[in-house]
């Protein structure tokens, strides 16, 4: 790939930066990012911004709601032989890259991708586990200690070795000597956005695609922001409707209500201020009186202590046929559950159609009686 500048191919834009097309070379290099058709309304909204730095670094800037995300496709050289190599290469790339990453919005979401031909160990996790996961699959090399010294440097999360995957889902190219399968290929992210990382893993079949010897890595990214705090509102009383028809619990209620002390009588006070101090009384009394027992749930209200207590039983003889299985009172418990389970059903559908037929003559009887309530 040679210069740099952006080409639309269909819906596709592509924004590429290589080697200078004046000095042609068969060891050239290149760079590109590829926005489909909502990517590219992205990039555009934010006013089109990137940057080719070299044939190793482009840099594309979008707008996303709430947050923009800055895009930086790097490949890295290969790992240096001796330290003059280093020197020629490596290091001019990471301050190349340094460069690039301090142009960025701090506000920004980064996602740094690309092959960085280094290696990654798990002996990082353990003394750095904010910037590499326990999944790392390789042992670490002189361009992996770069790396590590980049991301801590600038709190970036090795996102890859977060998830943990088949070893064919996380390593991404093969040495064509040994033909040992590692782990190269990376992305990076701030720390801040790192639980906007749902998964990075890697796909084999796009390779024979588009002819090359690394995989495909695909990265999930989905922004999790803050929320606001939920206002804890007071939970109603829950009334039971037993209770109402409980001659006891009416005349506690009562008694209650005529147990209510007497106010003293003030020049400022309304008769709104007297009707919202009966009302809280009233709330507050009938809550003792007829709330729900437990924990508050909502049961149903045709339910009896008969068919409770048999659906009880029935989980008990449910608990000893499992006990039992694979001895010989297992037939016993069995033909036990299984009598207590029909019991229930017939009863529980005796019970419904009793309730409904009594709520039927009881709305039939409000209704010819003209009550309101109704």
């Amino acid at each position: 790939m040679y210069d740099c500048g952006t080409t639309t191919v269909n819906d596709y834009t592509l924004i590429y930066s290589g080697h200078s097309s004046s000095d042609k070379t068969r060891s050239a290099h290149g760079v590109a990012v590829c926005l489909n058709k909502q990517a590219t309304t992205a990039w555009k909204n934010l006013g089109s911004t990137w940057e080719a730095v070299n044939e190793r670094i482009v840099m594309v800037r979008l707008a996303c709601k709430p947050i923009n995300v800055s895009v930086i496709a790097v490949y890295a050289p290969i790992n240096p032989k001796n330290q003059q190599m280093a020197s020629t290469t490596s290091d001019p790339f990471y301050a190349d890259l340094q460069t690039t990453l301090d142009k960025v919005p701090k506000s920004d979401m980064v996602l740094i991708i690309g092959d960085f031909n280094a290696r990654i160990s798990v002996q990082q996790h353990t003394t750095s586990r904010n910037v590499v996961g326990p999944h790392a699959v390789d042992t670490i090399n002189e361009n992996g200690e770069r790396l590590f010294d980049f991301c801590s440097l600038n709190n970036l999360v090795i996102s890859n070795t977060f998830f943990q995957h088949k070893p064919i889902h996380q390593k991404s190219w093969m040495h064509p000597g040994s033909k040992t399968w590692h782990m190269l290929d990376y992305a990076l992210v701030n720390k801040q956005f790192r639980s906007s990382i749902e998964d990075v893993r890697v796909h084999r079949t796009a390779a024979g695609a588009i002819g090359t010897d690394h995989h495909l890595l695909r990265i999930k990214l989905k922004f999790h922001l803050r929320s606001r705090r939920r206002l804890i509102k007071a939970q109603l009383h829950r009334i039971d409707r037993k209770k109402l028809k409980n001659e006891q619990c009416k005349l506690a209620f009562q008694r209650q209500l005529n147990a209510r002390p007497q106010q003293q009588q003030t020049s400022s006070e309304t008769i709104d201020d007297k009707y919202n101090s009966f009302v809280d009384y009233v709330h507050q009394a009938s809550g003792a009186a007829f709330q729900q027992d437990g924990n508050g749930g909502k049961q149903k209200e045709w339910l009896t202590d008969e068919i409770l207590d048999l659906v009880d039983k029935k989980a008990k003889a449910f608990l000893d046929w499992q006990n039992f299985r694979g001895t010989t009172l297992e037939s016993k418990y069995k033909k036990s559950y299984h009598l207590l389970r029909n019991l229930a059903k017939k009863k529980i559908e005796a019970r419904q159609v009793e309730y409904w037929d009594e709520l039927s003559i009881e709305v039939e009887n409000a209704i010819k009686q003209h009550d309101p309530a109704t």
